[in-house]
């Protein structure tokens, strides 16, 4: 029996839509892709699968009608959805044997370990552009309207506006994105993200590309516990704000409050400290994993997420930024900088936050207008996006302007920021243009009472 024609028969034969609209016709070898083309003009056509009837009556090519007929006489009594299952597999693993012979034949002999782990990576990258891996959505046999409990404790607040997250919360398959010029406080926002995320109790994974592993933590510490980023930088802190650090610390690992109560000079002994804490595993409800790679592919983006996220269930996971992200590590004349590159790019941290089941966070650079650099196609496949104004240091605040919003409310809002401790929020401020607009109300205000005296 042939696999790709039972398929088509039964598809046919159970007039099964659903699986139809999953069926791809690279899927299918070359004499079968004819038929599938058929097929899709009636779909196309009539809005409904066609019979084996009306095929004998608009099929005029003899060799296309004499496929049809075999195609008919294939006994099988499997269903559709089963068969597109097991012919997925099948095409999948020819390709990735096809992908492996083409890296032998090429291969360097002197590459390097991680030049074959990222070349293995793009292979899969590859098979994976060709194969829909994302489960398809339930029938609407058997969906329900309202999302189970399980899945509405996934969702997940920003965490940058309290007044903002009593209304906005993220479902486990969302794009957001938030767009600012250089220096505007993009990774200073993904690290704010990825502390409130931890402070609910759910795991992180934040992909950097600029700033490296330490760096990133040590500025997540600083906005957890409230030291300001330069004395916790120099190790210039006062005994409180130690013993704040070393419980922050402690509490990354299983077990870590136990092994600090046993220390009573935590200035003094950090590093016995820190070396007991490290024979621990680190907490199993909430990590704060950060992958460093400045030359971060989205191949490298998978490998990690499928080796991490079954097992520490990320609640975000944030890629730090966009446009410095490749599909890969073969040379091109325009790299990341080219705009098709980069919709890609975008479209697949979307599929990655369906796949894994975790909101995707990531930045991206505008310019002086505020719109997307290089590609403003990036914003399609995000359910949310926002353009980031720092205003001036000593105004001590930040506007997230929301430009794209998907089935809710586009609103915009204001954080205060402590500079010292790099917080964004939770509490709300005036920006400069709103207290602007309030002193001209009320200047407005006084000039009309003196009108009436």
């Amino acid at each position: 029996m042939n696999l790709a024609s039972a398929l088509i028969k039964q598809i046919i034969i159970q007039d099964d839509i659903e699986t139809w609209s999953a069926l791809k016709e690279n899927y299918l070898s070359g004499d079968l892709q004819g038929i599938f083309r058929v097929l899709n003009n009636h779909v196309e056509l009539y809005k409904k699968l066609p019979t084996f009837e009306e095929l004998h009556f608009e099929v005029r090519d003899e060799a296309t009608l004499d496929k049809i007929y075999a195609i008919e006489s294939v006994e099988t009594d499997i269903d559709a959805w089963m068969l597109l299952d097991y012919l997925k597999n099948e095409y999948t693993q020819t390709e990735i044997f096809k992908e492996l012979e083409q890296f032998i034949d090429t291969s360097i002999g002197f590459q390097t370990a991680e030049e074959n782990i990222n070349t293995l990576s793009d292979i899969v990258l590859n098979v994976s552009d060709r194969v829909d891996l994302v489960p398809p959505e339930e029938s609407m046999q058997r969906m329900n309207i309202f999302e189970s409990d399980e899945e509405l404790s996934r969702y997940l607040p920003l965490g940058l506006n309290a007044e903002y997250d009593a209304d906005f919360a993220f479902s486990p398959n969302d794009l957001v994105l938030v767009g600012g010029r250089r220096g505007a406080g993009k990774s200073l926002t993904c690290c704010n993200v990825a502390v409130n995320a931890y402070n609910q109790n759910k795991s992180s994974i934040y992909f950097t590309i600029e700033m490296d592993s330490r760096a990133i933590l040590q500025r997540m510490c600083s906005i957890a516990t409230g030291i300001p980023m330069k004395r916790l930088r120099t190790k210039e802190m006062a005994p409180l704000e130690w013993h704040e650090l070393a419980k922050w610390w402690a509490g990354r690992y299983e077990n870590g409050l136990e092994i600090l109560a046993k220390y009573s000079n935590i200035k003094e002994e950090f590093n016995d400290f820190h070396r007991d804490l490290t024979r621990e595993p680190l907490h199993k409800e909430k990590q704060l994993d950060i992958v460093y790679d400045p030359g971060l592919t989205l191949g490298r983006i998978q490998a990690e997420l499928k080796q991490k996220v079954e097992v520490i269930k990320p609640g975000v996971i944030i890629v730090d930024y966009l446009n410095q992200v490749t599909r890969n590590n073969r040379p091109s004349r325009s790299g990341q900088y080219d705009w098709i590159e980069q919709v890609e790019i975008s479209k697949t941290l979307k599929s990655y936050a369906q796949e894994y089941g975790a909101m995707v966070f990531s930045p991206y650079q505008t310019d002086s207008t505020g719109e997307a650099r290089f590609a403003k196609g990036i914003l399609d496949a995000a359910d949310a996006a926002y353009s980031l104004n720092v205003w001036e240091q000593e105004d001590n605040c930040m506007t997230f302007n929301c430009v794209k919003m998907r089935s809710r409310e586009m609103k915009s809002f204001t954080s205060a920021v402590n500079w010292e401790t790099l917080k964004i929020g939770p509490e709300s401020a005036m920006n400069p243009e709103e207290k602007s607009a309030l002193k001209e109300q009320m200047f407005e205000g006084e000039g009309a009472q003196e009108e009436i005296r």
